[in-house]
């Protein structure tokens, strides 16, 4: 009995943290009268500044570089190896798996 109620709390515990968080709702007392903006909302219709255009010219040589980007080939074999051994280990354990249950 008190290991059932313990498994049963610990799923209903388990659910709520992964469901969404209820909205909370404000009460608000004053009338709609006595609402202000204080910022004014921007559609669209006011003319912004126009921004300088990007450019090859205009933009740094190592703006879209990654640390990754500054390896020579030798230092990211490593890197890649680790994927392609990441991505096939599991299928291969399946298929030693799948063979071994015959």
């Amino acid at each position: 009995m008190m290991r059932s109620l313990l498994s049963l709390l610990l799923i209903a515990a388990t659910a709520t943290a992964f469901s969404p968080a209820a909205p909370s709702r404000a009460v608000h007392t004053a009338t709609s009268s006595s609402r202000t903006t204080s910022s004014p909302l921007g559609m669209g219709f006011m003319p912004e500044p126009e921004r300088e255009k990007l450019t090859r010219e205009s933009e740094p040589e190592e703006f879209f570089s990654t640390n990754t980007d500054k390896m020579s080939d030798e230092q990211k074999l490593p890197i890649a190896i680790a994927g392609l051994v990441g991505i096939s280990l599991p299928f291969i354990a399946g298929l030693i798996a799948l063979y071994a249950s015959k």
